[in-house]
């Protein structure tokens, strides 16, 4: 039996060494949470700072507020006030909303255009929820619900930092109910927040415009930021860059359940610009008095010697206040609807100029040579031209007679062969360099560019007819196709009182910024020079003012004071409720004081009965009060105007005629509430 090997022994036991190795597990462990926790607080800290304070607080933007426009005094017709309103806070309702009413967020689809495709995008449906919290609110305020679905789904996508004002105006009482029975919902507040306001109501309304929401592609400004509101006509349109105010924000502290706890942070919003017109509010209140009894019209005042506009009004017109928050569906069918057009601004809308056009025939004539001061010509009751009579507005004639006399009478067979003289080359080439048919840049204002034809013109616009001595002869008492605006006119009329200076006209003088440094400054622009003999521009002068003092501008005359001017009478038809009307343009264009001028003026009228007996009397009126202010400083007060109601009185009906066995030329077609001009006329300035 082999004996047994012994057992080999057992290793050492080393206490030390498995208590350096789970030392230095520990340590390597350690050093792994101190590296973490580095990591986590100092190099990525702000990271998760930031994270947490949004799911803990809420980030709000603020709107700053538009700039003011003021007149070339300092008068503020548009600026700010404050105003309660009930704010909805989009996303912080949608958010919020699973808490408050322990389900999940109601969603719908929705069509998106994104990348050039139409997508269906599941989103939370805005109107369910924001319906939810809001009915109770309301009802406790008294206050009716309408809101648009539509809207607020797109001001969710769009905007959702901006709150959806849903309710404007509050007043004291149902802001201080909002807060005695703690109504607010975490989303739903009152808010102060300055709102546009036009100081002076439907004053200057047409050139001011108006501000309101933009469209889904208007909401984000030059630098990013989403807008609220921006100009949609006027000024306001032109400037907006310069108004929009800087933005400012609030950081707000929640709790667990959604409630505003504390305000961390806040920055200040910023206002915008002020810009600066050359409009003198004394002096737009004298025109639109003068006009306010107008169904339908318009009048400029224009220092001749800058282009700068003074005042400019067209009637009726209407309050901007309307459209402050926005505009309620039923004020808007009832401005686009009304026949009169109270949002068209007639100061810059195009119309025949009748026998104020004779001022650029009289011009065009002595410039090319077709007649001089001297020239004589005898003027009967009526010519023959291409086989068509061309009458006089009297029934005697004027017989030989000069440029002054001409235009001191208005006589139209006198122009009619003045015109064929100078011919339609040089009158069209003449009245290009005085800007007509084109815009003299006002566009922001609804500005037309007017007709200007000619051959070349009525190839493109009438290719089956040819211009003909007839036309040119109509043309020469500015009726047919032609068409100016009242601002066009009182350009050409500023450059015969100024001694052949055209202009480019100036509307916005400067812009200041908040602390009133200016920022930018708009000089006046000369546009042409007529190229007209100071003898010749002399003789249309002198004939401008014997139209005044003994002509068919009587009406205009103020004792003591020399005036310059013309009349016109623009023959137009207008078709309404089923029945064709006369509905003369009634114009009158001139300049103040003559030796020295610094008022350019022009008055037009639709429904008027001639230029001296309708538009006369209002220019008369206006000069007046110009005076007036100069002497004394008197000028009607600066009061909240209401709108100027538009009528239409002076239309008088075309009775049909009874057949006399003549033959019966083609009728003109005349569209519903549109004008035609005849082809012929007894214009009588």
């Amino acid at each position: 039996m082999a004996l047994m090997e012994p057992l080999a022994s057992p290793p050492p036991y080393r206490p030390k060494l498995r208590i350096g190795i789970v030392a230095i597990l520990i340590t390597a462990c350690l050093g792994l949470l101190v590296a973490r926790l580095w990591v986590l607080q100092v190099v990525e800290g702000q990271t998760y700072a930031s994270r947490l304070r949004n799911q803990t607080t809420i980030a709000l933007r603020l709107d700053g507020a538009r700039g003011p426009i003021l007149d070339r005094n300092g008068i503020a017709l548009a600026e700010n006030r404050a105003t309660y309103e009930i704010d909805l806070y989009l996303d912080q309702l949608v958010r919020d909303y699973p808490k408050r009413h322990r389900g999940r967020v109601p969603r719908i689809l929705v069509e998106r255009r994104m990348g050039g495709a139409t997508l269906l995008r599941k989103e939370p449906d805005i109107y369910r929820i924001v319906m939810t919290d809001l009915i109770p609110i309301a009802n406790a305020l008294h206050l009716e619900v309408k809101l648009d679905p539509n809207e607020l789904q797109r001001h969710y996508f769009t905007s959702p930092s901006v709150p959806y004002r849903f309710a404007s105006d509050l007043s004291y009482v149902s802001v201080a109910r909002f807060a005695e029975q703690n109504l607010g919902v975490p989303g739903i507040d009152v808010a102060v927040r300055p709102v546009r306001h036009y100081n002076f109501g439907a004053f200057a309304s047409h050139i001011l415009g108006y501000v309101g929401p933009p469209a889904e592609k208007e909401d984000l400004g030059p630098d990013g930021n989403e807008l609220e509101t921006i100009g949609r006509i006027g000024v306001e349109r032109l400037m907006d860059g310069q108004l929009q105010g800087k933005p400012g924000g609030r950081i707000l502290r929640v709790n667990y359940r959604g409630y505003i706890v504390a305000e961390e942070a806040y920055k200040s919003p910023g206002l915008g610009s002020s810009v600066y017109l050359t409009l003198d509010a004394r002096m737009q209140a004298i025109v639109q008095e003068a006009l306010r009894d107008v169904g339908r019209g318009a009048a400029i005042v224009m220092d001749p010697n800058t282009g700068d506009i003074l005042a400019m009004a067209s009637v009726p017109d209407f309050d901007p206040n309307v459209f402050i928050p926005r505009i309620s569906h039923e004020d808007w069918t009832r401005l686009t609807t009304d026949p009169t057009r109270p949002l068209l601004n007639r100061s810059v809308a195009a119309y025949s100029p009748g026998s104020t056009f004779k001022v650029l025939v009289s011009l065009a004539a002595l410039k090319y040579g077709a007649i001089t001061p001297s020239t004589q010509i005898y003027s009967p009751a009526a010519i023959d031209i291409g086989g068509h009579l061309f009458h006089d507005w009297t029934k005697t004639g004027r017989g030989n007679i000069n440029l002054v006399e001409a235009l001191q009478y208005s006589c139209n067979t006198f122009f009619y062969q003045v015109g064929i003289r100078t011919g339609i080359k040089h009158l069209d080439e003449m009245a290009a360099l005085c800007g007509f048919g084109q815009p003299t840049g006002l566009s922001y204002l609804g500005e037309a560019s007017g007709i200007l034809p000619g051959p070349e013109w009525m190839k493109i616009h009438h290719p089956l007819e040819r211009w003909t001595t007839a036309h040119t002869a109509n043309l020469s008492i500015g009726q047919g196709f032609l068409e100016v605006t009242p601002l066009q006119m009182v350009l050409l009329i500023s450059a015969v009182a100024n001694g052949g200076t055209l202009l480019y006209p100036r509307l916005v003088v400067g812009v200041s910024d908040a602390q009133g440094r200016q920022i930018a400054s708009i000089p006046p622009r000369p546009r042409a020079d007529l190229g007209m003999r100071r003898e010749d521009l002399d003789a249309v002068r002198k004939g401008l003012l014997a139209v005044v003092e003994s002509g068919t501008g009587h009406s205009v005359a103020i004792p003591g004071v020399a005036i310059a001017g013309k009349t016109g009478s623009a023959q137009a038809k207008r078709k309404w409720k089923g029945k064709l009307y006369n509905d003369t343009r009634a114009w009158f264009v001139g300049f103040v004081p003559y030796d020295r001028p610094r008022y350019a003026f022009g008055v037009l009228v639709e429904g008027g009965i001639s230029g001296g007996a309708t538009a006369g009397p209002i220019a008369h009126k206006i000069v007046e009060g110009l005076l007036a202010l100069e002497r004394t400083g008197t000028a009607p007060q600066l009061v909240y105007f209401t709108p100027a109601k538009g009528n239409f009185n002076g239309l008088t009906e075309i009775q049909p005629k009874t057949d006399t066995g003549q033959p019966v030329r083609p009728a003109v077609p005349v569209r519903e509430e549109e004008d035609s001009q005849e082809d012929s006329s007894s214009d009588q300035g």
